[in-house]
């Protein structure tokens, strides 16, 4: 445990980019159930490995003479009087191997490299991400499946009504209850208990439904830029969207 401001701000300087990999990663994956413990080892795994892998680089650069390095036998020797003598140099020293951690570590979390893999290669990552990944609620698999395309849903409620819209936003908790919520934004169509056609809602760009409510959902996956016919892709309405892939997502609870 650090014992001192100095000792308490190098601990934070180390364990930072392992919060920046998790918080990066965080944005791409369902939300996880984690002890504390877990996050805390998890986050401390990741700082070492990239803290090390940052200081072997600009140690080896040093070495070749490409750059400032500092002496780190008299550093281990004599630290305090060391970075005494040597503060600004030291200092800048410091300051740019945490930016090049935290830049790697959020270059490693966000996943955006992966993207630009070839399609062999992109297939063969999300098959491998789908295995491995236990945490996947059945709304995130569905949802996600095809992350290029707009998804169109399809909501019919306990009470016989229908909503549909495209998909705005759903919950990323791995507990499927009827705690969480999706959102539908756009142009909302809504259909009424009984009624057999449903109808664009006016002046109504959003709509929040709770997983409680739902009996089940269909999902259309649509070009990006498609504009859906707000009375397609209804229970027993045989007719999809143009070049839709219809699906069943859990209407649970």
């Amino acid at each position: 445990m650090p014992t001192n401001v100095a000792s308490l701000v190098l601990l934070v300087a180390l364990a930072l980019p392992g919060y920046v990999y998790y918080r990066a990663v965080d944005r791409h994956v369902p939300e996880r159930v984690h002890t504390a413990f877990q996050e805390l080892m998890s986050i401390l795994f990741v700082s070492v490995t990239i803290d090390v892998g940052v200081l072997t680089l600009l140690m080896c650069g040093s070495s070749l003479g490409l750059w400032y390095g500092p002496d780190f036998p008299a550093l281990l020797d004599k630290p305090t009087r060391y970075v005494t003598r040597n503060f600004p140099d030291m200092a800048l020293w410091s300051l740019t191997a945490l930016l090049i951690a935290v830049a790697f570590a959020y270059v490693l979390g966000c996943r955006w490299w992966a993207r630009r893999l070839p399609g062999s290669w992109t297939s063969r990552w999300q098959e491998r991400s789908r295995r491995l990944e236990p945490q996947k609620s059945a709304w995130w698999l569905i949802f996600r499946e095809h992350p290029d395309a707009a998804v169109h849903l399809g909501c019919v409620l306990e009470d016989g009504s229908y909503l549909a819209g495209q998909l705005h936003s759903f919950s990323r908790s791995p507990v499927e209850n009827g705690d969480r919520e999706l959102t539908l934004s756009g142009d909302i169509s809504y259909r009424a208990p009984g009624d057999s056609t449903a109808a664009v809602l006016p002046h109504v760009n959003a709509v929040v439904i709770s997983a409680r409510q739902l009996v089940f959902v269909t999902v259309s996956y649509l070009p990006a830029e498609s504009d859906p016919d707000p009375g397609a892709g209804q229970p027993g309405d045989a007719s999809l969207p143009a070049g839709a892939a219809g699906a069943a997502a859990g209407g649970d609870e």
